[in-house]
C-alpha cells in the first residue's frame, strides 16, 4: 500500500510555496528533496530551499522557523528515510482528488526528484547498479505523464502501483548510494 503524508501537509506545503513567490508544486518540491537526499553529497537544506523557492544561496532552514510547512516536510522526509519500515512518503494530492491531478503531481514528483538527484552532484550514472540507471530511466518516463490518456476509472490501479514503484525505487537508489560511501546519515544533515 502506498503511503502519502496527509492531506493537510499537501495544502500547507503549496499555500507555502505559493506565498514565497516559487513557481514549483508541492510534489516537485518534495521530489527535489528526495533527489538531494538520495545523491551521493552530503545533504544541505540551503542547496534544495534555494532551488525551490528561488531565493539564490545563502537561504537556509534557519530562515523558515521550526513550525514552518518546509521544515516540517524536511524533517518529516528525513525521518521516512531514516526508519527501517520503509516510512518514506510521495508529497502527492489525496485520494478525493481527480486522478488527473494526481498523475499530473506524480510526474512533477519525478521531475523534481531527477532535478534534486543532479544537484546532489550527481557524478556518472554508470557507477549505479543496472536497476537504479533503469528506475531514473523510468522517472523521465513517468515525468512526461501524457494527461489526455489518463482514464479516471481504469488507471487508478496502474496509478498506485507506480506510486508503489517510485517510493521503493527512491528508497533503494538511496541505499545504494548510502552503501556506495555517498552522503552522510540523515544525523549529518544540515537544517
Amino acid at each position: 500500500m502506498t503511503k502519502y503524508f496527509d492531506n493537510a501537509l499537501y495544502e500547507s506545503v503549496e499555500s507555502s510555496l505559493s506565498l514565497m513567490g516559487s513557481d514549483i508544486s508541492a510534489s516537485e518540491c518534495h521530489g527535489m528533496l528526495c533527489g538531494i537526499l538520495c545523491s551521493e553529497q552530503q545533504f544541505d537544506a540551503g542547496i534544495w530551499l534555494s532551488h525551490a523557492v528561488g531565493y539564490g544561496d545563502g537561504f537556509s532552514g534557519h530562515d523558515l522557523g521550526a513550525g514552518h510547512a518546509l521544515t516540517q516536510l524536511l524533517d518529516d522526509t528525513v525521518d521516512g528515510f531514516s526508519t527501517d519500515d520503509f516510512s518514506l512518503q510521495l508529497l502527492l494530492p489525496s485520494d478525493d482528488h481527480s486522478l488527473r491531478l494526481r498523475a499530473q503531481a506524480l510526474g512533477c514528483w519525478c521531475r523534481g526528484f531527477l532535478s534534486g538527484y543532479g544537484l546532489g552532484g550527481l557524478d556518472d550514472l554508470k557507477l549505479l547498479s543496472d536497476d537504479s540507471q533503469g528506475f531514473l530511466r523510468d522517472l523521465v518516463e513517468i515525468g512526461r505523464v501524457d494527461l489526455d490518456k489518463v482514464s479516471e476509472v481504469d488507471d487508478e490501479f496502474a496509478f498506485v502501483e507506480i506510486c508503489e514503484y517510485t517510493r521503493m525505487g527512491t528508497l533503494l537508489l538511496r541505499e545504494e548510494n548510502l552503501e556506495s560511501g555517498g552522503q552522510i546519515e540523515s544525523g549529518g544533515t544540515e537544517h
